[in-house]
């Protein structure tokens, strides 16, 4: 579960709010007048949202790109766009769900 603090509670305690980060392995919400404006992660939780956030740009890359083969190939039948569509959405079910 994360933990809230205000930038104030940051800029006073920014070493406590970092070893809490990092021990803990959980993020801290910074807000400013009540409001969310930075989320404050260790630095193996960035690393994995990091990876994920690559990997997924390019699965839905590669989306596109068999959408643009779509458009472009006249031959191409409803079934055969759909299969592809359907390799694709299981592609990227895999790679978001790796123990699944």
């Amino acid at each position: 579960m994360s933990k809230t603090i205000t930038s104030t509670e940051l800029q006073k305690n920014t070493r406590e709010v970092i070893d809490w980060t990092r021990t803990r392995g959980e993020p801290i919400i910074v807000e400013t007048y009540g409001k969310p404006m930075a989320a404050i992660l260790s630095y193996d939780e960035y690393q994995a949202y990091d990876q994920y956030r690559q990997a997924h740009a390019a699965r839905f890359a590669q989306v596109r790109a068999d959408a643009a083969v779509n458009a472009a190939v006249t031959e191409l039948n409803d079934a055969e766009a759909l299969v592809m569509v359907d390799a694709d959405r299981q592609g990227l079910f895999d790679e978001m769900h790796p123990n699944d």
